[in-house]
């Protein structure tokens, strides 16, 4: 039997790390289309879905005239985001 030259062991090393890597890219395309993709999508229409009702309230609240306090209640959420959660002082004098 003839042993294998350096060449050979070489290109066999090689072969042998490129099925490795395809059966690794195969396994990880079957979970990413069997497992992943399904999940990410349903995460993705649901927030398209509450933008969307978002939205809709938006629009309600332009035509029958709430946008003052859309817009007001909107302005009080960012301001409570960016300065730190704080409850309503009972000293505000804010018109309803």
């Amino acid at each position: 039997m003839d042993s294998l030259a350096t060449s050979d062991l070489v290109l066999l090393l090689v072969g042998c790390a490129l099925v490795s890597s395809l059966i690794t890219l195969a396994v990880i395309g079957v979970l990413v289309k069997v497992w992943l993709g399904p999940r990410l999508e349903r995460h993705i229409d649901e927030r398209f879905e509450a933008g969307a009702d978002r939205l809709t309230q938006r629009f309600v609240g332009v035509l029958t005239g709430k946008s003052r306090e859309v817009i007001r209640d909107r302005a009080r959420d960012l301001a409570r985001f960016v300065g730190g959660r704080r409850g309503r002082d009972p000293d505000d004098d804010i018109d309803r």
